[in-house]
């Protein structure tokens, strides 16, 4: 009788462990990504990054000033068969990212790496936070899986002008960062890789156009 009663509890306190692990429902779904408030330009990096690996296009283009320039790597502006041109603006990134990141995109994930390797503040007038800007280089580690099994990797420094954004605050009135230049710097002296095709930003930016 007390084997058996014994027995039963053992029977009782699993099923409610089990029970404890489970919601019924499947495994819980994960945190949505978390993007920054644009206090720092390193905010601004972080959240480029995240929004490249999301593939979000309304979270990359809130990283750019209205005025945005982007300036290619001179190697691929002066060669004729890629056909880039010296320079884009804010609403060609549109286009080039909503054919990225859209439905029907051969793009099937991303990861996107930026290390800062300098940052340089120029405060302008003490007094006066709104003129603060920073030139900020990092170096880029971008692959770009695409069907086919292929990955389209983009190593290289660029240079990012940043300012304090006129158009937009942060909690608190606070200010906020974007990007108005880059510059992609590139690396010329990158190797040949037997499984990834080697390219630059700019240039993957330009397969979508």
């Amino acid at each position: 009788m007390k084997t058996t009663t014994a027995f039963v509890c053992v029977l009782a306190i699993t099923a409610l462990l089990l029970s404890g692990c489970s919601t019924g429902t499947g495994p819980d779904p994960l945190p949505e990504p978390e993007y920054r408030d644009r206090l720092t330009p390193e905010d601004v990096l972080y959240n480029i990054e995240l929004a490249y690996e999301e593939m979000d296009v309304e979270e990359y283009l809130d990283c750019l000033s209205v005025d945005f320039i982007f300036y290619p790597q001179q190697s691929d502006v002066q060669n004729p068969d890629l056909e880039i041109p010296p320079e884009w603006y804010k609403t060609d990134e549109r286009w080039m990212h909503e054919n990225m990141f859209g439905e029907g995109s051969n793009v099937e994930s991303i990861s996107l790496t930026l290390t800062v390797s300098s940052l340089v503040y120029d405060y302008g007038i003490p007094a006066d936070e709104t003129d603060d800007t920073c030139i900020c280089v990092v170096d880029v580690d971008l692959r770009v899986r695409v069907v086919g099994d292929l990955t389209y990797l983009a190593t290289g420094a660029s240079q990012y002008h940043m300012r304090i954004d006129q158009d937009q605050t942060g909690p608190g009135d606070a200010h906020l960062w974007e990007m108005y230049l880059w510059y992609e710097l590139g690396d010329p002296g990158r190797a040949a890789s037997p499984d990834r095709e080697e390219s630059s930003w700019g240039g993957i930016k330009a397969m979508y156009r």
